[in-house]
């Protein structure tokens, strides 16, 4: 079975489009993705932008965040043909991995906002998702969630790309997981986290992404 690490980069819905916020606040610009083999190696990658049916501009603040420009999404597919050949490029046999539920949540109520809640293989990758970020945080013993930039940071990894790229993401999350299937490097971190919560310097602000719990919009 191929594990498949996604990460998608959203936009606010304009604040006029009163009734379509009331399903969902914003729209995916941007599906990135890695698989792995049951080796746990990286065989293929995904990367689209997607052009919104309500974002006219992609605002200065995430424009900077993302590096994701307006030109870039002008010219890109609609969410329908970016999800199908998503989709498609999963496959038929594989679990599903994202950083928070922020992601599957955003799918669920942006697909059905677009009336697209039929598409193909929607109901396997619902029932197939797993939210790593919950996952890595029981398996240090954190009671709340931890930003993927500091994940890394304690594991020892240099986050390859810039933060909030899809695909950069995507991959970092990937090695999060390699590294937590491994006992050796496993040990290597937790001994790594129980040493930054002994420095004085180390704040629990530093550690804890409290901006990314997030609730569905129903």
């Amino acid at each position: 079975m191929n594990k498949i690490f996604v990460d998608l980069e959203m936009h606010p819905i304009p604040r006029s489009f009163k009734e379509e916020r009331q399903i969902c606040t914003q729209e995916i610009i941007e599906i990135g993705a890695v698989k792995l083999n049951e080796q746990n190696k990286e065989t293929d990658s995904f990367c689209e932008f997607v052009h919104p049916a309500y974002v006219q501009k992609i605002y200065a603040k995430f424009q900077k965040l993302t590096g994701i420009t307006t030109e870039d999404v002008a010219e890109a597919s609609v969410l329908a043909d970016v999800l199908t050949r998503f989709i498609d490029w999963c496959g038929e046999d594989y679990t599903i991995y994202s950083w928070s539920d922020s992601d599957i949540w955003q799918i669920m109520n942006e697909t059905r906002l677009k009336n697209l809640t039929d598409l193909p293989g929607l109901t396997y990758m619902y029932n197939n998702w797993r939210d790593f970020q919950q996952e890595f945080s029981e398996l240090l013993h954190f009671e709340k969630v931890m930003n993927l930039g500091r994940a890394v940071n304690l594991a020892g990894l240099d986050f390859s790309g810039r933060e909030h790229d899809g695909l950069a993401d995507a991959r970092m999350t990937s090695h999060l997981y390699v590294e937590s299937r491994d006992s050796k490097s496993f040990d290597r971190l937790r001994k790594m986290v129980e040493e930054a919560f002994s420095e004085s310097t180390f704040t629990m602000g530093d550690m804890f992404d409290f901006g990314s719990i997030t609730f569905p919009s129903e």
